[in-house]
């Protein structure tokens, strides 16, 4: 026969399980869900286009902070409906960059044309942060490139 005594603890016992549970599938969610690169096959671009060449460079400066690329269009002109092209392999389209504008874009956004992503970077990131060495802009399918100045992270020098 059961003491009374015993009955208290049970369902505390239960409350605790379910809890250490659920703390290890969300940490096995989290981590598992934040290391690697990620695949969205219906993200992949067009190949670089190395035929057009790069023609000038343009004054728009990018940075990177922690898992975006920071683009500074310190130009006088607004580029309209372009490609933002990063290490000959990733791009992102970009509707609007007014003159003087100060745009952030999560490095993440940016696919290949296999639909993989550059690791952005982040506290839980499972590998180092793909740098952005090149950067481009593509203003039409005729013309040649444009060249951006691509900031290094301090940690690059």
């Amino acid at each position: 026969m059961r003491s009374g005594s015993e009955e208290p603890f049970r369902p505390a016992l239960g409350r605790m399980v379910a809890a250490v549970v659920a703390i290890g599938v969300l940490a096995g969610v989290s981590v598992t869900g934040c290391s690697g690169r990620r695949y969205v096959a219906a993200q992949a671009t067009r190949p670089y286009p190395a035929e057009l060449g790069q023609g000038e460079i343009v004054d728009i400066q990018v940075f990177r902070d922690a898992g975006d690329l920071i683009v500074v269009n310190a130009t006088p002109q607004t580029f309209t409906d372009i490609d933002i092209w990063v290490n000959r392999r990733y791009m992102l389209h970009v509707d609007r960059l007014e003159a003087g504008e100060t745009r952030r874009l999560w490095f993440g956004d940016f696919f290949d044309q296999w639909g993989e992503t550059p690791v952005a970077g982040g506290f839980f990131r499972a590998e180092q942060p793909t740098p952005s060495v090149l950067v481009q802009l593509q203003v039409g399918t005729e013309e040649p490139l444009l060249g951006a100045i691509a900031i290094p992270a301090e940690e690059q020098f």
